[in-house]
Formats: structure tokens, C-alpha cells, sequence
């Protein structure tokens, strides 16, 4: 798969000339991706993210790190942060940014021991479908020491239906995207967006327990599932 969502992150990061970066979607028309947001300092960060910062525990695994901004910040406050992500190009940047444990592997075969396993940026999207999302959690689990929690966030997108655009046959928070860079179009893949209660369920079909710390004015929130 061509890592156009890596390559762009990349040449931010290199500041060489860059193009945009769009991304279609599978219920409207294409959208700007700011590259810049991957790149945003702790002072820029959301009131979610900072709450997100401040449930971790010593030894976290930023899972899907991007271009490892939250790493970033929980290496320069001493925890002991590992930054894993699979995109050649967002690996290329964690390395040249200083990020001292990168992980450039899937995280369906990840192996280690954690405190915590944060998943920021409607994070837990990585699952990709619906029917995913309790093999990604217990996935996830299988990474905890004991007493240890996973922090993530996503967000309620019923409201995108409200507006005339008709409901899908499958669940409403699925939906798919590709990325286009310079000319060049990427493969669709799958992204998930689950909504409070359905997750709740979700997490207790795992064995688990769940808080919601915060939601915000466009339906986003944070949990932390123990």
C-alpha cells in the first residue's frame, strides 16, 4: 500500500515542498488533511489530549504514533514511551525528531508489557470495522501489566446523517477513506467510528470496565477502559 499519509508528514517534517493532502471519504466530497495538526506543540494540544496525558501511567505504548507528537511530550516528561506506528514515512519522522523507542511493525503482532496503551486521535479507528473493535481491545489487553489501562478516544458521527445524507445499511461510524498526494490516489481502507454505549458493550463482551473522562462540544470523548 503506498504510504501517501506518511510521505506528506515526511516532507513536512523535511520541509521540502509539499503538496496538499486529501482525503476522500465514502459519504461525500474529498477534504483537506492539515499536515500541520500532526506537528502541534503540547501548548496546542486539546483540552481531550492533555486529559488524555495526564491518566497515562510510566510505561505507555502510543499506539499508531504518527508522527509522534504525544510521544514527544511523554518522552520529555520522563515516562517510558514506546511510539508505534507501521507508515515508513511516520517512522522516518519519529526518528529523525529524537523519539528514542519506535516500534515500525503492525500492532496485531506487537508483543510487550505495558502500563498503558494510548490510542489518540479517534485512535481506536485503527480497528478499521466494527466487528474489529473487540479483537483490537482485547489485543490491547493482552498488553497490560496488571492494574494497567488503555486510553483512547472517538467520536459519535450520527450527526453527519441528520443533515439528509442516508443512513448506511451497516453501522453509521464505518466508513472508508483514501489518501491522495501529489498526484498519486492510495488504496481505500477502513476507519471506525463507535459511539459511548456501543463501545461500553464492547468492553464489557471483553472482560472490562470503562469511564468516559470527557466528551466534547462535537460528540468527541475519551475513555479509559481498565
Amino acid at each position: 500500500m503506498k504510504d501517501l499519509h506518511g510521505q506528506a508528514i515526511l516532507d513536512y517534517y523535511k520541509k521540502e515542498e509539499s503538496s496538499l493532502l486529501l482525503l476522500h471519504n465514502s459519504y461525500g466530497e474529498p477534504e483537506e488533511m492539515p499536515v500541520e495538526v500532526f506537528f502541534r506543540e503540547p501548548e496546542d494540544f486539546s483540552e481531550l489530549e492533555n486529559c488524555a496525558i495526564a491518566h497515562c501511567y510510566r510505561k505507555v505504548l502510543d499506539l499508531g504514533a504518527g508522527a509522534g507528537a504525544h510521544s514527544l511530550l511523554l518522552q520529555a516528561l520522563d515516562f517510558e514511551v514506546t511510539a508505534l506506528d507501521n507508515s515508513p514515512g511516520c517512522v522516518e519522522t519519529m526518528r529523525q525528531s529524537g523519539i528514542q523507542h519506535i516500534v515500525d511493525t503492525d500492532y496485531r503482532i506487537h508483543k510487550a508489557q505495558y502500563e498503558t496503551v494510548l490510542l489518540l486521535m479517534n485512535g481506536l479507528g485503527i480497528a478499521g470495522k466494527l466487528s474489529e473493535v473487540k479483537s483490537l481491545l482485547l489485543h490491547c489487553k493482552s498488553l497490560l501489566v496488571e492494574g494497567g489501562n488503555i486510553i483512547l478516544d472517538s467520536s459519535d458521527i450520527s450527526y453527519l446523517y441528520e443533515e439528509g445524507l442516508e443512513m448506511p445499511k451497516d453501522y453509521y461510524g464505518e466508513i472508508r477513506y483514501r489518501y491522495e498526494y501529489k498526484g498519486e490516489m492510495g488504496e481505500w481502507f477502513d476507519w471506525v467510528y463507535v459511539d459511548q454505549n456501543t463501545l461500553t458493550q464492547i468492553v464489557h463482551d471483553c472482560g472490562m470496565e470503562i469511564e468516559i473522562l470527557m466528551t466534547d462540544e462535537n460528540d468527541q470523548y475519551l475513555a479509559k477502559i481498565f
